[in-house]
């Protein structure tokens, strides 16, 4: 089973929006059954599926030790299923600075958990306690990358991070995609940001680029994936192609 980290941790890239219309992707249109994990206090991947209302038992309580990752599972359908966030997470990266292999608690929350073809983790935009635990738990990571030249100067940071993790709590971990988003081609910035992810990442890129829509933010507010919203559009058959790429590669 692939356990994939979506990460950047510079904010308004698109991450969360990928995780989720990737995962219902992955589970309606290919077949596969899918867990997304929403390690965000934020919680934005958990009010992406309509769910408002704090969950009895979230990420927080599995990283606090107190919940299995089996107690907190939301279906969202049958082949897609939802390890919800709270608030709460947003202390994690405090009330976990003492407690000894902190860097692990994913991995021993997520290592029973076999009935799924893929886990995809949605991470805060940060390089805290939070994300190494994301990246220690995964077998893969995929960077979610805005192509502006300001996203790509940022990665320095993020590769300093996953090259710690590799050495340190998770040697097989490895970035196996990279998604281009908010891509308007009419902007020349746009198109050299594209050829600069080409020329560093030309093994990793997926040949679909995710274009800037405003339904995207829409689908969210109303509780649903892009499919639902509006499953003819443009940026629907985008994501549609980059979880079948995802699939083909890593599933």
């Amino acid at each position: 089973m692939k356990i994939i980290t979506f990460a950047n941790h510079k904010g308004g890239v698109g991450k969360t929006t990928t995780v989720a219309n990737i995962g219902y992707a992955l589970a309606h249109h290919h077949k596969k059954k899918i867990l997304i994990v929403d390690m965000d206090p934020q919680t934005n991947l958990t009010t992406h599926f309509g769910i408002y209302e704090r969950p009895d038992k979230t990420i927080y309580e599995v990283l606090k030790g107190v919940a299995s990752i089996h107690e907190t599972i939301l279906k969202i359908s049958p082949s897609f299923h939802l390890v919800p966030s709270s608030l709460d997470v947003t202390n994690s990266e405090s009330e976990l600075q003492s407690v000894t292999g902190r860097e692990f608690l994913l991995h021993e929350a997520i290592r029973n958990v076999h009935e799924y073809d893929a886990i995809l983790i949605d991470t805060p935009p940060s390089l805290g306690v939070l994300t190494v635990n994301a990246f220690t738990a995964s077998t893969d990571i995929c960077i979610v990358v805005q192509t502006e030249f300001f996203a790509l100067q940022g990665l320095a940071k993020l590769y300093e991070i996953i090259s710690l993790v590799q050495k340190r709590t998770n040697p097989k971990l490895v970035i196996s995609g990279v998604i281009a988003t908010m891509f308007d081609k009419r902007k020349g910035m746009h198109c050299e940001a594209l050829q600069a992810l080409e020329s560093q990442f030309v093994n990793e890129l997926f040949p679909i680029q995710v274009s800037e829509a405003i339904a995207l933010a829409e689908a969210a507010s109303a509780g649903k994936s892009i499919f639902e919203y509006k499953p003819t559009s443009k940026v629907a058959e985008q994501y549609d192609e980059l979880a079948q790429a995802i699939a083909k590669k890593l599933l």
